[in-house]
């Protein structure tokens, strides 16, 4: 492991351990070598920590940390990492501080010269990015609208203007009131919603916003929303993109590199691209 200069190479390590959202073959290796090896575990949920741990045959003591405790626990942390003691944080499902827990704790040990380490591992954002069939060259993760909506409102309308795919996370009780909302804002957009990533009843659903509240009959699980960006500011049908097309080709661009170009430059679904604009 490369020591970078500002961090004391006495001091232990904190260690952010992804964690499976549903099927629990999901996680790592390497994230499994280090819950091996760490001195201690702390954890959002500990009896979903214990759970986990426990199917891998893994001894550990696991402690909790949870989003309204990381305040009181940052100091006792860092002077168990100042000690030499390497730790790993994990919360219930997926990348700690991606709309989870552990920011206090990260920013707490990189004022005090202390090695976080994020292993790579599951999460529910790029799954659900990659099978909703929107375009994923460039994406905007939000994350979870406010939970009042009057501040939801706010926020939607200031993404209104967003080229990009964009992908949010919502609980299923609040999903008819979020899809609602983003017709009134956004218009009648293509999404897809997915739910239940890497579990039995894993689903997804490609519509409108339109169709898909006026067959909304309860979706529930853990839910991803991920959302068209705007199209109305660009001007990619006013231009003869057939004839950009061939120009990027008689460059030496590959069909499918000229295609990728357009697609990126005007914020369209490859496939779109394909579909609308054939060779001769």
């Amino acid at each position: 492991m490369i020591q970078r200069s500002y961090e004391n190479s006495n001091y232990g390590k904190l260690y952010l351990i992804p964690t499976p959202i549903g099927n629990l073959d999901d996680i790592t290796l390497r994230s499994l070598n280090v819950l091996k090896e760490v001195d201690l575990v702390y954890a959002e949920d500990t009896r979903e920590s214990y759970n986990l741990l426990k199917y891998y045959n893994i001894s550990k003591k696991i402690d909790s940390c949870h989003k309204y405790s990381e305040m009181k626990h940052k100091d006792k942390i860092v002077k168990l990492l100042k000690d030499g003691k390497n730790i790993a944080y994990m919360t219930d499902r997926g990348t700690p501080l991606i709309s989870d827990p552990g920011n206090v704790i990260v920013d707490e040990c990189i004022n005090n010269n202390i090695s976080v380490i994020s292993l790579p591992g599951p999460n529910a954002l790029l799954p659900a990015l990659n099978m909703s069939g929107l375009n994923n060259d460039k994406f905007l993760f939000y994350g979870f609208l406010s939970n009042k909506k009057t501040q939801a409102k706010k926020e939607l309308i200031k993404l209104k203007e967003i080229t990009y795919t964009m992908v949010f996370y919502e609980s299923p009780f609040r999903l008819l009131d979020t899809l609602k909302l983003m017709l009134d804002i956004f218009g009648d957009r293509k999404i897809a919603i997915v739910r239940e990533i890497s579990k039995l009843y894993e689903e997804i659903n490609r519509d409108s916003l339109s169709n898909i509240i006026n067959n909304f009959n309860g979706i529930k699980g853990e839910i991803v929303i991920v959302v068209e960006g705007n199209k109305s500011n660009t001007n990619a049908f006013n231009v003869d993109l057939d004839k950009e097309l061939y120009e990027l080709i008689k460059k030496g661009y590959s069909k499918r590199d000229a295609v990728k170009e357009l697609s990126v430059k005007y914020n369209i679904n490859k496939n779109q691209i394909y579909n609308k604009y054939k060779e001769e």
